[in-house]
């Protein structure tokens, strides 16, 4: 049985592992998407006990069908067979992230990446795998991609090995073992894990609630100065659009 189908039957059976946070900066907005990681090791029905490894890095998806994940976006996997000695990457080849240009492949690639440089099997050949199509429709698409493997240490090529490098299309990415993989200092330690994030939120928005009760103070402050106080006020260049802030009924989560 090939590498793929083994990998294809250890999506079925791997477990969660950690809960982890991928944030990125779009001007002054914040998004935040929840990634997993899943792990399991077997010898499935075929060979000794803990033959093959398995791991996967998966980001939720907003397109994917009544779910939060998507069966193939979003993601990225490693397989590892000790018999053969060999890894092969996911998922089933091709990787394919839904929203591009925002780090969250590198992020995830870098993960999974870390987990594998650890395990001390740096003599492991690497099994081809698929370049994506999706990610070539334009020269910048195609730059971008092979770019982006370059950087984790594969070698790309087309079917017939005619073409190499920044100029492959269709074909596939590849390393003559783990140990000529490497990651990339600019996506090391992007994901934040959950309980790291959640402390951090927390102290947030404490901060954010005591900043607004002082903002009420200071608008109640104003709106009860004289037209003359106003006048000396704006002169002042202070902030009058927040002037009726305080009068705002309060939150919920405001009252202590």
């Amino acid at each position: 049985m090939t590498l793929k189908k083994i990998s294809n039957r250890l999506e079925q059976l791997c477990q969660v592992r950690h809960l982890h946070v991928f944030e990125h900066q779009i001007g002054t907005h914040r998004t935040v998407t929840p990634v997993i990681t899943e792990y399991v090791r077997t010898g499935l029905d075929q060979g000794p006990d803990g033959q093959y490894e398995f791991f996967r890095a998966r980001a939720t998806h907003r397109g994917a069908m009544n779910a939060n994940f998507h069966t193939w976006h979003n993601q990225v996997s490693v397989t590892v067979c000790h018999q053969t000695k060999t890894v092969k990457f996911g998922p089933t080849g091709q990787l394919i992230m839904a929203k591009r240009g925002i780090g969250l492949g590198p992020s995830l690639m870098a993960c999974v990446m870390e987990w594998l440089l650890a395990q001390s099997i740096s003599h492991y050949a690497i099994d081809p795998g698929s370049l994506s199509r999706v990610d070539a429709s334009e020269d910048s698409d195609r730059l971008q991609r092979n770019r982006f493997y370059q950087a984790f240490g594969f070698r790309l090529s087309n079917w017939d090995s005619t073409q190499t490098g920044l100029d492959v299309v269709d074909g596939t990415f590849t390393a003559d073992n783990v140990d000529a993989l490497s990651i990339p200092e600019r996506y090391k330690g992007r994901l934040q894990d959950w309980p790291t994030f959640e402390s951090n939120l927390q102290d947030e928005r404490q901060l954010g609630v005591e900043n607004l009760a002082e903002l009420k103070i200071i608008d109640k402050w104003t709106y009860g100065k004289s037209w003359i106080g106003r006048m000396v006020l704006e002169w002042w260049k202070w902030p009058f659009r927040f002037a009726t802030r305080h009068k705002h009924p309060l939150k919920a989560w405001e009252k202590s």
